[in-house]
């Protein structure tokens, strides 16, 4: 991935990790998925709500910056990264590969988190390098993951407040 990314000669920084928000995503989808199918505002919905309000609060500035959109520089160390986390990623020419990837990635104009997450799913899941399209399919996974969590917390407080009113009404 030589030609990816300019080092100056030393090792690239290491990218951004959200590793840390996979259980946040987790529990913002669960609470999005309990919102949308409740046949009625209860008690216990109202309070896994304010649970992820207060989760969302306490992971705001990283929820933030993993919504933001990459850099290409980014992009290239993150599947330089990649790459080099497989033994048979020197079968195939890595300038043209690697240039391939990261442009054809890129024009999906994924965040920083979506490359996080569907880099770190793909390295555990597989034990080869994935093809231009299977990493695009990853990718695009992760970014409506994160695009329907980011959604789905700016309209959590309303949503809150709508439930909260219905239930004191009743």
């Amino acid at each position: 991935m030589g030609d990816l990314v300019e080092t100056g000669g030393g090792a690239p920084a290491l990218p951004p990790n959200f590793e840390k928000l996979d259980k946040v995503w987790g529990r913002i989808d669960e609470a999005r998925t309990a919102s949308a199918t409740a046949f009625s505002p209860s008690a216990q919905l109202l309070s896994d709500l304010d649970a992820v309000i207060d989760l969302v609060g306490r992971h705001a500035g990283d929820i933030q910056a993993a919504a933001a959109p990459i850099s290409k520089g980014d992009l290239a160390i993150h599947l330089g990264l990649l790459f080099k986390s497989f033994p048979n990623a020197g079968v195939q020419d890595a300038r043209i590969f690697g240039k391939m990837m990261r442009d054809d990635v890129l024009s999906l104009q994924p965040t920083v988190g979506a490359i996080d997450l569907g880099c770190r799913r793909w390295r555990r899941k597989s034990k080869f390098l994935p093809a231009i399209a299977e990493m695009m399919e990853e990718v695009r996974s992760a970014q409506s993951q994160i695009e329907g969590a980011v959604d789905f917390v700016r309209r959590l407080p309303a949503l809150r407040a709508d439930m909260a009113r219905k239930l004191s009404s009743l």
